[in-house]
């Protein structure tokens, strides 16, 4: 006589489905790829400068896991001074970032500082001058759009940035820091912090503004 099996319980089955997250990737690389395509295709000189901006945002993001304690207690030291909403801070790969927008810190087409202007600097330089900040090198990066100029003492954008540059430091140095610890560089309009034009290649008056700053970087 032949025994007949148990009848087996009927179980569900699990689907591996890890290879959902390579293929998500998949996707993703595929849709940056034909959006690079289709900018290249109509040679918009432009939308390439805007989806550079937008690729440098997403994979190379910029926030408190990559500051050192150095520079957050020198930003935190910065915060302190109370210099205004006109006084940007940040940091970079080598330290901080203070940055001041021309229009608030220059007399228009000059390089001449405005008296309210040179406190901010008084107190940027007595702070740099503590004990704790004294090693730290500066940077000053004089910046405009790239708007050609046709008015001032000027021939073009470079004259205008390095001199701009070149009169902070100065004044830095006449306020007690080291000449040695400066570097000062006329960065015309080479290194836009926003696109100067839209998609259409419009100018953007607000992003060309924003653009016009001067930079100082400490490195730490």
């Amino acid at each position: 006589m032949v025994k007949r099996k148990a009848p087996e319980e009927p179980h569900e089955e699990h689907a591996d489905e890890t290879w959902l997250i390579p293929y998500s990737d998949l996707l993703t690389l595929l849709l940056a790829l034909f959006i690079v395509l289709f900018a290249s295709s109509t040679l918009d000189k432009a939308k390439m400068e805007q989806i550079g901006y937008s690729f440098s945002a997403a994979f190379n993001p910029l926030n408190d896991m990559n500051m050192s304690g150095s520079v957050r207690e020198f930003l935190t030291d910065m915060e302190d001074l109370h210099l205004g909403d006109d006084v940007g801070l940040g940091s970079n790969e080598k330290g901080a970032v203070i940055e001041i927008a021309n229009i608030n810190l220059f007399e228009n087409g000059t390089a001449n500082i405005k008296a309210e202007a040179d406190e901010k600097l008084q107190k940027i330089a007595q702070l740099l001058k503590e004990n704790k900040y004294r090693r730290y090198r500066i940077v000053v990066k004089g910046h405009t759009n790239d708007k050609p100029i046709n008015y001032g003492n000027y021939a073009s954008n470079w004259e205008l940035s390095a001199a701009r540059a070149a009169v902070v430091t100065k004044r830095m140095v006449a306020l007690g820091l080291d000449e040695n610890r400066f570097q000062a560089i006329g960065m015309a309009g080479i290194a836009p912090k926003v696109p100067n034009y839209d998609a259409y290649g419009q100018p953007i008056p607000k992003n060309r503004q924003l653009n016009n700053r001067l930079e100082i970087d400490i490195e730490i």
